[in-house]
């Protein structure tokens, strides 16, 4: 069964490379949002087995998305990766969720690695 992304960032260049990636390397079926509150409604109309998401956006930041997701019993289980600098990623913003961070200057393949890691984690879970 193929895998749905939810890809969320308000640069509209960097959501759709990334998307198209994923899309061309992976066949995933992709959903795209250009803000945290549109990427909250559709991670909760949708249900996606992944969501990438940008920190720094308008109207909803991507950790105040992520708070809301795992407030929510059905959206709490979904893994998120968060582009991010290499400081957030270092520690300076503790969010408590269990979540992958990729700093952002990453190239398409380090995007696949982790992309692939958090979605076999999330199958063995499934399988135990």
């Amino acid at each position: 069964m193929t895998k749905t992304i939810l890809v969320v960032d308000d640069d509209d260049s960097v959501r759709k490379s990334i998307s198209f990636i994923l899309y061309l390397n992976r066949g995933f079926k992709i959903l795209e949002a250009e803000d945290g509150l549109v990427g909250l409604d559709l991670a909760k109309k949708e249900k996606p087995d992944l969501i990438i998401s940008d920190v720094f956006m308008d109207n909803l930041n991507g950790f105040m998305m992520l708070e809301s997701l795992k407030a929510d019993p059905e959206t709490a289980q979904i893994p998120v990766i968060m582009m991010t600098s290499p400081t957030i990623s270092a520690g300076a913003w503790k969010t408590g969720a269990a979540i992958e961070y990729l700093e952002k200057g990453f190239t398409l393949d380090d995007l696949l690695v982790v992309v692939d890691r958090v979605l076999k984690i999330e199958l063995a879970n499934e399988e135990t």
